[in-house]
C-alpha cells in the first residue's frame, strides 16, 4: 500500500487532544466517534428493557443499520468483490481512501444501531450480541485493510447478513441505504 494511503489511513485514526489535553484515541482504533462530538454515545446496556425507552427505537434502528450495511457494501464489498483492492488494481489507492472513509462511518452507525437497539425490549433480546460482534467485527476488517489484508471483509459480510435475518424474523426489515454521504458531518 502506497505511503500516501497509510498516511490518509492511519491520519484519520490518530491521535486527538481532547480539552483535557489527554490522548484520546491510539493510532490502532478507530475512534468511538470520528466527528469528535461525545453527546450521543452510550454504553453497552447489560440488559434490556422491559418496555420502549426511547421514541421510534426500531426506526431509528433500521435507518442507522440501513445507512451502515449499504455503505459497507458499496463502499467495501463491492470492491473488495471487484478486485480493486489487489495490489497493481486500477482506483486502488480511491478505493482505500473511501473504504476507510466507509469503515468509518460503518462503525459510527453501528455504535447508534446499538444505542437503539437497547432501547426496544424486543431487538435488544436478539440483536444486540450480534451488534457487539459486528462493531469488532469493523475494527478487525479495518486493521486488516489498513496492512492490505482485504479477507477481513468476508467476516463483516458474514455477520451483517446475520443481523439482517435476524431483523427479518423480529419483523423489523432493513432495507440498506447505498446512498449515505460519507464525508457529512453528522448531526
Amino acid at each position: 500500500m502506497s505511503t500516501l494511503v497509510r498516511l490518509i489511513l492511519v491520519g484519520g485514526c490518530g491521535h486527538k487532544q481532547a480539552a483535557t489535553g489527554s490522548n484520546a484515541t491510539s493510532s490502532d482504533s478507530i475512534p468511538a466517534d470520528p466527528s469528535g462530538d461525545a453527546g450521543d454515545a452510550a454504553p453497552i446496556a447489560s440488559t434490556c428493557p422491559a418496555q420502549a425507552t426511547t421514541s421510534f427505537a426500531k426506526t431509528k434502528f433500521v435507518a442507522h443499520s440501513g445507512l451502515a450495511f449499504g455503505a459497507f457494501h458499496r463502499w467495501l464489498w463491492k470492491p473488495f468483490e471487484a478486485g480493486t483492492f489487489k495490489k497493481g488494481a486500477s482506483g486502488r489507492m480511491s478505493a482505500f481512501i473511501k473504504g476507510g472513509l466507509a469503515a468509518l462511518f460503518v462503525k459510527r452507525e453501528v455504535r447508534l444501531a446499538t444505542t437503539d437497539v437497547q432501547a426496544d425490549p424486543t431487538l435488544c433480546k436478539s440483536i444486540i450480541a450480534p451488534l457487539d460482534k459486528l462493531g469488532d467485527t469493523v475494527q478487525a476488517s479495518f486493521d486488516k485493510l489498513k496492512g492490505g489484508d482485504a479477507s477481513g471483509l468476508t467476516d463483516l459480510n458474514s455477520s451483517i447478513g446475520s443481523i439482517e435475518s435476524t431483523s427479518q424474523t423480529d419483523g423489523v426489515p432493513i432495507q440498506e441505504n447505498e446512498n449515505a454521504d460519507l464525508t457529512k458531518k453528522p448531526v
